[in-house]
């Protein structure tokens, strides 16, 4: 599973590993003899290695079992937005769109017990904070029979492509109009200008 990647855009591991972290929603896909399982979770860094991916699926679902036994690509999709050629400062140009882009290859194994217990509490702090939610609020029973019904797995990448097309093949004049011009728009918008001018060039 190949990625397209202009010099221009490529971006070092340790990138996809901050894009991953920051932007956890991402495409798990398994490749299968007739075809792929896809499926659309949330994947956390592990705490100790951050060459390992910490997840969850329905125990229910076919693609918890495949994904232990070919390898995977989690795919993790960064700031992105439509450019209007009418942004830029040169003339004849075409409509285009930056993405920043992750795609963690690797092989996945199950995780169980006490380190599922760790994962979903992982899970938890991560979007409750400090003070929020946690595991320890449902009954011993109940979770109990909640971990029968998911399997927890850690996917350990081997190997990360990074894609940051920001522009990077335009000129400084040209970089700048479009800055400028995602700046007066949405939050969506300003978060993109706000990296691309944080994007490094050639």
């Amino acid at each position: 599973m190949p990625l397209y990647q202009p010099p221009s855009f490529a971006a070092a591991a340790n990138v996809g590993r901050s894009l991953a972290a920051e932007f956890p929603f991402a495409t798990l896909l398994t490749q299968q003899p007739d075809t792929p399982w896809l499926s659309h979770l949330v994947l956390l860094p592990d705490p100790h290695d951050p060459d390992c991916l910490l997840g969850h699926l329905a125990a229910a679902n076919g693609h918890s079992a495949a994904l232990l036994h070919s390898p995977s690509v989690a795919i993790f999709h960064g700031e992105h937005g439509y450019v209007s050629p009418r942004w830029y400062a040169s003339p004849g140009m075409v409509p285009t769109w930056n993405y920043r882009v992750a795609h963690a290859h690797g092989q996945a194994e199950a995780v169980s017990g006490d380190e599922l217990a760790a994962l979903l509490a992982q899970l938890a702090a991560r979007f409750e904070g400090p003070d929020g939610w946690t595991p320890a609020a449902v009954p011993d029973q109940a979770l109990a029979a909640m971990q029968r019904a998911i399997v927890g797995f850690r996917l350990r990448v081997t190997r990360w492509e990074v894609k940051e097309k920001l522009s990077q093949n335009r000129s400084p004049a040209d970089v700048a109009a479009v800055i400028a011009a995602l700046q007066a728009g949405d939050g969506e918008q300003r978060q993109l200008a706000a990296r691309m001018a944080q994007a490094p060039r050639p």
